[in-house]
């Protein structure tokens, strides 16, 4: 969850923190998240799991991008 934050928090970073450019990050971190789990499919040992798209790398996107939303209104 904590890789997908940062990255989603970078991905709004770029666009210059813009209200619009929110949710364009964090559909490039969930994006990103889907090419990872297509990649374990074709790593021995590792499985794919959308859950881990729709929970864990989703909820880490959304969390951060919420939370850095609030800090920045109050500041």
């Amino acid at each position: 969850m904590i890789g997908y934050a940062m990255l989603a928090l970078s991905y709004w970073h770029a666009f210059g923190m813009q209200e619009g450019g929110r949710w364009f990050a964090w559909l490039l971190a969930v994006l990103y998240a889907v090419s990872d789990e297509l990649h374990q499919s074709f790593v021995p040992g590792r499985h794919p799991g959308i859950w881990d798209v729709l929970i864990f790398d989703n909820f880490g996107a959304l969390i951060a991008l919420w939370l850095a939303s609030q800090w920045s209104k109050n500041n």
